[in-house]
Parts: structure tokens; sequence; C-alpha cells
């Protein structure tokens, strides 16, 4: 009888290490988005939700500073504000898209030593810098729908983190 030798293929740790770092990302995904509470997408309407609203000020650092080399945690969130409801003073772990489909919505913050507020109408929208930046969002006197698109560094434990009012808007 002849023995048969099997020749083992060695992998390389190049390799290992990718798919190590791919179950990890996995598994850190599931973990991170089963923290916020997700829409059926059977339950949503396909098509556009925002279309060809303008936004200024796109700042491409905070983008590139949340989104590291190893990706983005992304959310969409839809809310609707009631009449001249203000959201409490809050920022996020990093950049947010704003987007008024209806209504009015101002958005409330302090720079230069000055507290200052912008109102974007339907059709318009804004981009919250992130990372610490404190701010509040108030419907107008018809209240607001509008859509949020958050880029936050891979690993946040959450989307808003409450902060107290700024001192020049308190």
């Amino acid at each position: 009888m002849r023995s048969r030798r099997v020749q083992r293929r060695k992998t390389s740790p190049k390799v290992v290490a990718v798919l190590a770092a791919a179950a990890v990302m996995v598994g850190a995904g599931v973990a991170i988005a089963s923290h916020v509470p997700q829409v059926d997408p059977a339950t949503v309407p396909t098509g556009f939700f925002v279309t060809h609203n303008y936004v200024a000020d796109v700042s491409v650092s905070a983008i590139a500073r949340a989104a590291a080399s190893n990706g983005a945690d992304v959310f969409v969130q839809h809310l609707r504000f009631a009449p001249n409801q203000a959201f409490p003073w809050h920022t996020h772990p990093g950049p947010v898209f704003g987007m008024v489909v209806s209504g009015s919505l101002t958005y409330e913050d302090a720079a230069a030593n000055t507290c200052r507020d912008r109102t974007y109408n339907a059709g318009t929208g804004f981009v919250d810098p992130g990372f610490g930046h404190v701010h509040r969002a108030i419907g107008g006197p018809s209240g607001a729908e509008a859509y949020f698109f958050f880029i936050l560094p891979p690993g946040s434990e959450t989307h808003i983190n409450p902060a107290p009012a700024p001192e020049e808007c308190s």
C-alpha cells in the first residue's frame, strides 16, 4: 500500500487578517444597528423621499473624518415637527445632512460668540458638522417634515447626544 502525501496549502496571514476583519465588521455592524429601531422596508414606498434639495456649506473634511478607512455607520431618519416644536439641544458623533420636505425648520446654534438661527424651507437643507457641534431644530409655524442622513464613525454608540445649550443661546 502506497502512502499518499497530502500537501497542505498555507494560508497567507494577510488573507486571515482580512477574513477576521470582515467577520468583526459584520458582527459589529449587527450589534450597532440593533440599538436603533428600523422601519420594515416592505412598508416604505419606493421612490425618492427628497429630490433636488439645495444644501450649502458641505464640509468634505467632516465627512472624511467620519468615514474612516474602515467605513462609516449610516442612518436615515424621518422626523415630523409640530408647529414651533423645539428638539432639545444636542450634538452628533459625525456630520448630518438635514433636508426639509415640508413646512420650515429653524436650525439654532452658536458661532462667533453669537446665538444664531437659520430657517430652512421645504426644498432646502443644511449640514450639521457634528463632532460636538451643539445645536437644536425648531419646527416652523406650520411644523416641518424632514429627512436626516447621518454619517458616523464606525462603532458610534448613538446618533444623537444630548448637550446643554451653548452659553450664547442660554
